[in-house]
């Protein structure tokens, strides 16, 4: 026998105040585990709601950019929404989603669940609440309201904007500053950073002329001529729509007026290039040179017909 089993036990009483002793171990009221347990809900609540938030506004901008104009400064779809997509509110909403995981975790019965059912029921609240805010506009709110007051903050306003005022690319957003009262090839035209260009309106048409001369903002596609003296030949007016909430028909018809001046634009090359070819064959009934035609949109649509 050896000493270990010669020593008397201690009672079990005294093995539990000792150790009670070592660890320090203080008394908790049942208070203040339901007040823990109510934190922990609490936070998995929160974390559920901005989650829910930060759906919202993603899925706002993958609507809105649905029927974005993405020939206009990308070649594909793809490359232009890699660009356009809110990565910001893409984390925020895997953080909570984790977040709220975590928390649902640690409630006095979390443990029983299995973890892709907690997964699972955390992402399906996000997204039904997120679909819920976004079916009342508040997707757009919230970007925009962020964006209006945080300079760092980049809403899809400021990006709309940054994308479209670019004269190298051919693109512009601004307003009509100046234009005759009699016919005229040449307007003035202010952008947002307040450079006025000498515009070339020829190849404008009605629908063009009649947005360009509400003196509204205005997205303008073209080609700048000279950037230096400010020259800029315009090829489509579209009106700046961001400000507003568009429902799918509304986008829909926007890019689909887009596309018509695009197409009008290609089929011009095409003639022209016939006209080039074809012997004999009579200069009148063909349009003159059309700058428009040689634009980059024309050829990213055409190769993607």
């Amino acid at each position: 026998m050896n000493e270990t089993d010669k020593q008397p036990k201690q009672p079990l009483k005294n093995t539990v105040l000792e150790r009670i002793e070592q660890e320090k171990v203080c008394p908790r009221s049942r208070v203040f585990f339901r007040g823990r347990e109510c934190v922990v809900w609490t936070l998995w609540f929160l974390s559920v709601v901005v989650g829910a938030l930060a759906f919202a506004v993603s899925l706002f901008v993958v609507l809105h950019h649905q029927y974005a104009f993405y020939e206009a400064s990308h070649s594909n779809f793809f490359t232009f929404m890699v660009e356009a997509l809110p990565y910001l509110w893409i984390v925020t909403f895997a953080v909570m989603v984790y977040t709220a995981i975590y928390n649902l975790r640690h409630t006095k019965h979390g443990y029983r669940y299995p973890l892709w059912l907690i997964m699972a029921s955390s992402v399906v609240l996000s997204f039904a609440g997120g679909s819920a805010l976004q079916f009342f506009g508040l997707g757009y709110s919230i970007d925009d309201l962020l964006g209006k007051h945080m300079s760092l903050y980049q809403s899809q306003n400021k990006f709309e904007q940054q994308l479209w005022q670019d004269p190298a690319d051919g693109r512009l957003v601004g307003r009509l500053a100046y234009a005759t009262l009699s016919p005229t090839t040449t307007i003035i035209f202010e952008d947002v950073s307040g450079g006025r260009w000498t515009m070339n309106i020829t190849e404008l048409g009605p629908s063009d002329l009649s947005t360009l001369n509400s003196e509204k903002l205005v997205k303008l596609l073209g080609k700048a001529t000279n950037e230096e003296l400010r020259l800029f030949h315009a090829c489509g007016v579209f009106p700046w729509l961001f400000d507003k909430s568009l429902t799918s028909a509304e986008r829909q018809r926007d890019r689909q007026a887009f596309v018509e001046r695009v197409t009008n634009h290609a089929r011009r090359s095409s003639l022209g290039h016939l006209e080039s070819n074809a012997e004999g064959f009579s200069s009148i009934t063909l349009p003159a040179h059309s700058v428009c035609a040689t634009i980059a949109p024309v050829y990213r649509l055409s190769a993607g017909q």
